[in-house]
């Protein structure tokens, strides 16, 4: 039994982002998980700096073109990490083994990943912000 599988569960304040974009690959399949960010990244951007243009050019606009192309753009920003995570696993067809001890344990880490995902993609920056600590603290792990 390896290392990863014995291991007691661990308990995390927030969701790992990288496991995230692995079990949405996982349980949905590559295809529909990289159009489904690749969408949330390029179409979210796109019509937020849509919004934010016709807000800017016509004075006449109300203030919600800008509140709409504001949490339009931070959102996709948030789909950024997750886009890149999601291209990183298939290149290297690493999902279930990445994720293997979060499927063992479903009942937990489901709940957990499907409620906290839902509200970090709705805070402005908060996916990014949180893969980059994610990431650094990786990185430090693996060199000790």
């Amino acid at each position: 039994m390896s290392s990863q599988q014995s291991r007691p569960a661990k308990k995390e304040i927030f969701i790992n982002i990288r496991k995230l974009a692995a079990l949405d690959l996982v349980f949905h399949g590559s295809r529909f998980i990289l159009a489904e960010f690749a969408l949330g990244v390029f179409l979210c951007s796109g019509f937020g700096i849509f919004s934010l243009f016709a807000f800017f050019n016509n004075p006449g606009h109300p203030l919600f073109m800008m509140i709409i192309g504001l949490v339009l753009a931070w959102i996709a920003l948030n789909y950024v990490p997750l886009l890149l995570y999601a291209i990183s696993i298939v290149r290297h067809e690493s999902a279930r083994q990445e994720v293997a001890f979060e499927l063992e344990h479903k009942a937990t880490y489901g709940r957990k990943y499907t409620l906290q995902a839902t509200g970090l993609l709705l805070l402005p920056l908060a996916v990014p912000a949180l893969a980059i600590i994610q990431e650094i603290q990786r990185r430090s792990a693996y060199k000790q």
